[in-house]
């Protein structure tokens, strides 16, 4: 067995696998050293001594262990090829019902893409044997990573996930070339024999002999591919385990009908455990952030104190009061005021005493602060009942301005972070930024737009930057050079370019220079179903310091080519580097 090995023999006769264990602490290395004891010989004998996994849930940080067994390894080797692997871990949520019949192509989806950190020790157990052929080993190679299953974006009849590991090794770094930098001949080797010698003597060569090598009319027989070296290796075939959904969570609003100072809001989320669970569930968090907001929980009972134990289709119910920190606008009839708000739910599914998996639910939503236009209406009385009666009247600007609102008025000096917009399309849009941002350092947007309509819809997203606007005055008409009545008294002929024209079209150039620049040049939206979501981002960058626009966001319909320019945008205040502010006005 020799003491290195070269990169392209490393992974030879290797064979890769992975292993999800039942017990989160469980002994690998007593397990395989039991299951070599037991007689076990390829690498799924070994593995089934091992207790496994035999229901996954979606949403659950799941670990999995990566088993790498190489055969006559030495420990030089091992070493010195270990740290140049790259292992990538791959779940995919599939069908198994399906059959190639049914299905051509297996419907799957891709919940879990990662890679392992090598820089981590891995379990290394050795097994030494003796054969017919002499002595050799198997060594065990194992790697644990920790997975999350997301959901699929697919519908799944019967979900179950695999998981396919895949190991490259890239020798780049320590791979010796054997090539020579000069195309001569290697000393000590005879050249080939000249098919053509027998026509040197002839006339019609005077200078230079014919030369044709023997090597060049020779069959070339390629190299057998199983010679070739080998750097890649993937799992042959994975082991399908069902998953099913632990717990479902959702979060309605109801608008409080009372006029205050701030709209206010009440949030109810949510937690459902599924019928699909037999094990108690342990409800551990539940967190709710607002970028621009408080957010008061309301239900500070004894019985609901986290955490909290649930059972198969048991139903928790949290309310929130949500308050904006921003108070409403002078004239409601034409504002809309929307927060982006962040949800955060953990808890521990008791499967048994080894094992207990933990799931993680988190979400991002927007919420509608926007009040009616006359909320103090109330409601009707008994005197007076009608079937279609609004459920508030408009205001005019006076009655909007005089009713007392229990906190100061806002200034209009302030920073809109947050715009929010509903188009013709039956789509509403969002667009949420940082209060301020540094020249010359690129910032995100943050956009998210609901499908309200009826039909599907595909979108194509175009920032417009703002443009200078000419000078209404124009230019002052002066007479033309090429006008004198003694011109044609002489019969000359008229300028080709007359210097009025020349003149004016100097004056009207003016220069764009570039304050705001949107390095998201398109961006694509959809194909978004019916009360569906997406969420994406505008990359700018700003050129110089105060208060800095878009002339409009263009959203533009891929299916029909309707277009809508949207102008509701957050503003953007710039600082130079110093940290200095514009000195102009929001």
């Amino acid at each position: 067995m020799p003491s290195l090995e070269i990169p392209g023999e490393f992974l030879r006769h290797a064979v890769l696998d992975t292993v999800v264990p039942d017990a989160s602490d469980i002994d690998l290395e007593a397990a395989l050293t039991s299951a070599l004891e037991g007689g076990a010989d390829d690498l799924t004998s070994v593995l089934s001594f091992i207790p496994q996994r035999s229901l996954l849930f979606f949403d659950e940080f799941c670990p999995v262990r990566v088993v790498l067994r190489l055969s006559n390894c030495s420990p030089t080797s091992l070493k010195h090829h270990l740290q140049n692997l790259d292992i990538r871990v791959d779940a995919f949520a599939i069908d198994p019902a399906e059959t190639v019949a049914e299905n051509p192509t297996p419907t799957r989806d891709l919940v879990f893409s990662g890679t392992i950190n090598i820089a981590e020790e891995p379990l290394v157990v050795v097994n030494e044997f003796e054969g017919e052929s002499g002595s050799g080993n198997h060594v065990y190679v194992i790697w644990s990573v920790e997975t999350f299953l997301k959901r699929p974006r697919i519908r799944i009849q019967h979900p179950s996930l695999l998981f396919i590991a895949s190991a490259t090794l890239n020798p780049a770094e320590n791979r010796q070339t054997d090539t020579r930098e000069d195309d001569y001949l290697p000393p000590l080797v005879p050249a080939s024999t000249n098919v053509l010698q027998p026509l040197s003597s002839d006339k019609v060569f005077p200078q230079n002999d014919p030369f044709l090598p023997a090597s060049r009319l020779l069959r070339v027989i390629p190299a057998k591919s199983s010679e070739d070296p080998i750097y890649s290796i993937q799992q042959d075939s994975g082991h399908p385990i069902r998953v099913v959904p632990a717990a479902s969570a959702r979060i309605r609003y109801s608008r409080l009908n009372s006029y205050s100072g701030r709209p206010t809001t009440v949030a109810s989320l949510d937690f459902e455990v599924t019928p699909f669970l037999t094990s108690d569930v342990m409800f551990d968090k539940a967190e709710i952030y607002m970028t621009d907001g408080t957010v008061e929980p309301l239900t500070d009972t004894p019985g609901l104190q986290f955490p909290i134990p649930c059972r198969s289709r048991d139903d928790i119910t949290l309310i929130y009061k949500l308050t904006p920190e921003y108070g409403p606008d002078p004239n409601p009839s034409t504002t809309v005021m929307v927060s982006t708000m962040d949800i955060l739910l953990e808890a521990t599914i008791h499967l048994s005493e080894n094992c207990k998996p933990r799931i993680q639910m988190q979400w991002r939503t927007n919420v509608d602060f926007s009040i009616a236009l006359n909320p103090t209406f109330g409601g009707p009385s008994q005197a007076l009942q009608r079937s279609n009666r609004p459920t508030s009247l408009p205001m005019t600007g006076n009655q909007a301005n005089n009713t007392p609102t229990g906190g100061p008025p806002p200034s209009r000096s302030s920073i809109r972070e947050r715009a929010y917009s509903i188009t013709d399309m039956g789509v509403t849009i969002s667009f949420s930024g940082p209060p301020s941002v540094e020249v010359g350092k690129a910032f995100s947007w943050n956009v998210f737009i609901v499908n309200r309509s009826t039909t599907p819809r595909k979108f194509a997203m175009i920032a417009i930057p703002r443009r200078k606007r000419p000078d209404p005055r124009g230019h002052v008409a002066r007479p033309s050079s090429s006008s004198l009545s003694g011109r044609k008294e002489r019969q000359v002929a008229e300028a080709v370019t007359d210097d009025n024209i020349v003149h004016a079209m100097q004056k009207n150039v003016m220069g764009q220079e570039a304050e705001l620049v949107c390095l998201t040049t398109d961006v694509r939206v959809g194909p978004l179903l019916p009360g569906t979501c997406f969420a994406t981002e505008l990359k700018l960058l700003s050129l110089s310091v105060g208060a800095l626009h878009l002339e409009a966001v263009r959203l533009v319909d891929v299916n029909t080519n309707e277009t809508t320019d949207i102008r509701d945008l957050p503003d953007i205040l710039a600082f130079d580097r110093n940290g200095i502010p514009a000195e102009t006005t929001v």
